[in-house]
């Protein structure tokens, strides 16, 4: 199995009991082994990255601004991810500084130093920006200007973004519990609490919430929904078992994010591919087992796009998926996960690289390196800027242009 891969395994917390230190204390505690594990061996050869081909570029991609905001991630495996609200982007790293950039210029608009180990977020709402971290703390600062709002715990490591809806704040941690807080006071008001394998994937999928259910993946291969207001379980649904003699083998996480859809849940799997689970019933509606991944999933209002282990890119029809195409040219290069942006896909890579390519048919069409370190985090969206930040703090705001017709004849 590629380092790839074996990067992002750990032994996850056994028991739901409440927050004591060596729980705390366990994702600090893995840090150096990951980071171990994280780097590439010329010598594991079925996880070479690819190396990119010339191709005919059909979109230009320019530089709007460029900021070193923090000191980013580094070679920790946390989901830290910009957030855009009210004309800002909103920056986090791994030290603690959190950053308000004006989207249009870049410029920093206010900063702080909270001095604690953000590992999961950012998201925004209720007047307040929300994160999580390895201490099992959940922290608002007010988005104005980065006052602290409240901090309240949670039973284990956030490792997962918080998810706003109604005034409520829904937050997965790593030892499978879901709890549910006043977005105002911090408050705890439900905790839906799970038993997690002795073996998973280090990281957990972050809650979905649509129509008032709470939608949660798991890394025993189950889908679950729970009521927003209540966290009384609608239904519950195996989407992969475990096979296999191995531990390694029999590992089903459900680490991507669930992508919610009218007549679909769709959920993607370490070592059981992409379902498709009926929203009413949790009955599943098909599956493709070639399609397994971690990441956090792509759709528009007839397809869905996937990122798979071994970093091809699939299209698949939402009813009943089958497969529109697949692209295989971006093998092993650590793709984020994608992100559609009109008729196009977006991702960018280890090495620097943001990569467009045809949602029609999965071609590349352009691409462009905004650096030298690799960016992990989805490209994020707003009008006609693209936004990316790398591992090491660098964010870039983008432009695509499309060429124009005399370009064409050129």
């Amino acid at each position: 199995m590629s380092r790839v891969i074996l990067f992002l395994m750990l032994f996850a917390l056994s028991g739901c009991s409440g927050v004591t230190e060596s729980t705390k204390s366990t994702g600090e505690s893995l840090g150096n082994s990951i980071i171990e594990m994280m780097t590439y061996s010329e010598e594991d050869e079925n996880g070479s990255p690819r190396k990119l081909e010339e191709i005919t570029k059909e979109v230009t991609i320019t530089q709007v601004w460029q900021r070193e905001v923090g000191v980013g991630q580094g070679e920790h495996f946390l989901k830290l991810e910009m957030v855009l609200f009210d004309g800002k982007i909103f920056v986090a790293d791994r030290e603690g500084r959190v950053t308000a950039l004006d989207q249009r210029t870049g410029k920093t608009l206010w900063e702080v130093q909270t001095d604690l180990p953000i590992s999961g977020g950012l998201e925004a709402g209720y007047e307040n920006l929300f994160f999580g971290t390895t201490n099992a703390d959940v922290v608002a600062l007010k988005l104005d200007d980065g006052d602290t709002s409240w901090t309240s715990q949670v039973s284990s490591e956030v490792l997962s973004i918080p998810r706003f809806s109604d005034g409520l704040l829904v937050v997965r941690s790593i030892d499978g519990a879901v709890s549910t807080l006043d977005a105002s006071t911090g408050d705890e008001l439900w905790s839906h609490i799970r038993d997690v394998p002795a073996l998973s994937l280090r990281g957990t999928g972050s809650p979905v919430i649509k129509s008032g259910g709470v939608i949660s993946g798991y890394a025993n291969g189950k889908l679950v929904i729970l009521r927003l207001k209540d966290g009384m379980q609608i239904w519950e649904t195996s989407v992969a078992v475990p096979r296999g003699r191995g531990a390694l083998s029999r590992m089903v996480d459900v680490d991507s994010d669930p992508l919610a859809g009218e007549r679909y849940i769709y959920a993607a799997t370490f070592h059981g591919g992409v379902v498709a689970v009926d929203v009413k019933s949790g009955q599943i509606a098909w599956r493709r087992s070639e399609m397994s991944s971690y990441k956090k999933m792509a759709a528009d209002w007839a397809s869905i796009y996937v990122v798979d282990v071994k970093n091809h890119v699939w299209s698949a029809d939402q009813n009943d998926g089958s497969i529109n195409w697949q692209l295989n040219q971006l093998e092993n290069r650590q793709l984020t996960p994608l992100t559609k942006l009109r008729e196009y896909l977006l991702t960018a890579d280890y090495e620097g690289y943001l990569h467009v390519l045809s949602a029609f048919d999965g071609h590349l069409m352009g691409r462009v390196s905004i650096g030298n370190a690799a960016i992990v985090a989805a490209p994020i969206i707003d009008g006609d800027l693209i936004y990316v930040q790398d591992v090491n703090g660098e964010v870039t705001a983008l432009r695509l242009v499309l060429p124009t017709k005399t370009d064409i004849e050129d």
